[in-house]
Order: structure tokens, then C-alpha cells, then sequence
């Protein structure tokens, strides 16, 4: 049975000191995955994210760059591309603390390690464009609850992105198994995605495709 992590906060010292010792746990049994299992796993979900009509009826998709043992996303990115698609990754703007959506054309080329050593387009790569052209943002996280909250790594920087996306845009996470829990805690700047793919299952809410 999945741990119900919505437990009063008077127990834990808040929801604040929650979540971070969650991201420690979480973290820590991610960093634990063997090459294999990323891999495995990974082609596993990707797989089911393909099949979806929403992703394969997108013209514009947005999608995080795997760092840290996440769900790799690297061979959606490169098959995006060859497929036609206008992929657009984030830059992260520490000072701002923003996402800035660039439009990516070449892999190789334009992707150099960035802010938190995280791969994203080098300066003279960056093709801002709008929020609103996006008709998908695939979404990392740390921790999905079965209503399709998450737990990110702290900058809230996806949460701020989240809060200014067209009503159509669909969002999609992407976890391994263990990342699911029943019910988070949540505050008033969480936003939900749409569908939670992971190797065994997807879950999906209204408005999903």
C-alpha cells in the first residue's frame, strides 16, 4: 500500500520541513536506481507516452532534459524532432527565478550544461517563445500523489510556469512507481498536471487526451 503522506502538521513541524525531508527520501531512493532500471523503465513509460493522442496529435511539446536519474527523456526529445515537432526545453533564469522556453533544433549542437549542471540550449541557441503555443509540457518531479499534485526540487519554478498556461495545454509527469503516494500536502501556488505516466500505469484527470 502506497504511504499517505497527508499527515497533520503539527506532527511534522509543516509542510515546509515536509517536503524537504521528502525530496532527501525521494532522492536518495532515486540516486539508488541501477543504469538498467533507469533504462528499462524509462522505455517503458516513454512507450506509453507515444502512444497517447494528445502527444501524438501535438505540434508543440515541451519536455525537461533528464538530470539525476529521472525518467530519461532524451530519445522523445531526438524522435520529437525527426517527427517534426517543435520541442521546446526550459532555460532555467536563476536571478528571476523563471523558466525561459526555448525552442530547440539540434541536440548535439545547441544543449550544454547549464544552471544546476542541468543540459539546456547554450546563449546563442535560445529561441524564447510563448507559453501559449504549447500543447503539451512533459513535467519532472520527485513525487506524484494519486490526485496529480507533485513535489519538485524547491524553486517552484514549474509551479510558476504551470499558473500561466493555456487552458488547452496539457500537462503530462512523468515517475517511476516508487514516486506515487496516495495524497500530498499541498499549498496554495501547487498546481496539478493532467497525466501521470509511469512504468506500471497511467493516471489520468480531467481534461487529459
Amino acid at each position: 500500500m502506497k504511504k499517505d503522506f497527508t499527515v497533520p502538521k503539527e506532527e511534522i513541524g509543516g509542510e515546509i520541513l515536509q517536503k524537504q525531508e521528502m525530496r532527501k527520501q525521494y532522492l536518495r531512493l532515486r540516486d539508488n536506481l541501477r543504469l538498467t532500471d533507469i533504462r528499462d523503465k524509462s522505455k517503458k513509460i516513454i512507450e506509453k507516452l507515444y502512444a497517447m493522442p494528445c502527444y501524438r496529435q501535438a505540434k508543440t511539446v515541451m519536455m525537461y532534459i533528464d538530470f539525476r536519474n529521472e525518467v530519461s527523456t532524451k530519445a522523445v526529445l531526438l524522435k520529437a524532432l525527426h517527427q517534426g515537432k517543435k520541442v521546446v526545453v526550459p532555460v532555467t533564469d536563476t536571478r528571476a527565478r523563471k523558466l525561459i522556453l526555448s525552442e530547440i533544433k539540434d541536440a548535439d549542437r545547441e544543449l550544454r550544461p547549464g544552471s544546476y549542471g542541468i543540459l539546456e540550449p547554450a546563449k546563442e541557441f535560445i529561441r524564447e517563445v510563448s507559453v501559449d503555443i504549447l500543447d503539451i509540457i512533459i513535467v519532472p518531479g520527485l513525487v506524484f500523489d494519486l490526485r496529480g499534485y507533485r513535489i519538485g526540487y524547491g524553486g517552484g519554478y514549474y509551479d510558476k510556469l504551470l499558473q500561466d498556461i493555456n487552458p488547452n495545454t496539457k500537462t503530462i509527469g512523468l515517475a517511476f512507481d516508487f514516486q506515487i503516494v496516495d495524497s500530498l500536502c499541498i499549498e496554495n501556488f501547487d498546481r496539478k498536471v493532467d497525466v501521470i505516466i509511469t512504468e506500471e500505469r497511467i493516471i489520468s484527470y480531467e481534461h487529459a487526451g
